[in-house]
């Protein structure tokens, strides 16, 4: 079921938000300037939100213990050994929505 999360420009260029879905989890809209995903709001390493990381456009860090994930897929780089739990993701009225499984 599509979930309205934000509005798109909550989300700057280049920028990250963490947004929580009504009745669901916490969820991490990153904007690379082009192209806009989401994933799970927290690392998968210990639970830091990777909204206080950094990325830049093609790589996402979390800045606790530096595990990096592919911006456009969520899959592990480098020392990560798990990747980040995807979510589908639209624009629609202004607003961005995820797909959350019921």
């Amino acid at each position: 079921m599509w979930k309205r999360v934000c509005q798109v420009d909550e989300v700057p260029s280049g920028g990250m938000k963490e947004c929580v879905v009504d009745a669901g989890p916490k969820v991490l809209i990153v904007n690379t300037g082009t192209e806009r995903f989401a994933y799970q709001a927290e690392c998968p390493h210990e639970a830091v939100p990777l909204a206080d990381g950094i990325h830049d456009g093609s790589v996402l860090t979390c800045l606790e213990h530096l595990w990096q994930f592919d911006v456009r897929t969520g899959a592990p780089l480098g020392d990560a050994e798990k990747g980040l739990t995807g979510y589908r993701l639209k624009e629609e009225d202004g607003a961005l929505h995820v797909w959350i499984d019921d």
